[in-house]
């Protein structure tokens, strides 16, 4: 059990390690866009603005790794677990997207359109893991 319960450790810690430097890639192209928009401070004043503003990338991704920690401690296998977790980021980029859409006002097959887009993120996701494995 505690082999097995490593393993889940190292897939939810290499997941959030490829979102932390993901987001730290977006967090020095925002402090260089600022740069070139006519923000004359330092690297180190720029950066916890950049920061700040792209911390939805963090967001996003925990409840993916909630979701499979979860279904793991429940019991299912490792694999099983990540599979229904990137499966639930289908959904939850869905109804994100039907959100986004709805408050905007988009309305009808626009709004479908905008919800299917968001969720054909995922399942590139679903594909890619499916792809490896």
């Amino acid at each position: 059990m505690s082999a097995n319960l490593s393993h889940a450790h190292r897939v939810a810690l290499s997941v959030a390690a490829v979102v932390i430097v993901y987001w730290l890639a977006h967090v020095y192209t925002e402090s260089q866009e600022m740069l070139f928009e006519g923000d004359h401070r330092p690297l180190y004043r720029r950066t916890p603005h950049a920061a700040a503003k792209e911390v939805s990338i963090l967001v996003g991704a925990a409840p993916a790794i909630a979701v499979y920690l979860v279904l793991y401690l429940t019991g299912l296998s490792s694999s099983v677990a990540a599979l229904w977790a990137l499966w639930f980021s289908v959904a939850f980029l869905s109804v994100i997207g039907y959100l986004g859409a709805h408050r905007a006002g988009i309305g009808g097959w626009r709004l479908v359109l905008e919800s299917a887009g968001a969720a054909s993120l995922g399942v590139l996701a679903v594909l890619g893991k499916l792809f490896i494995h």
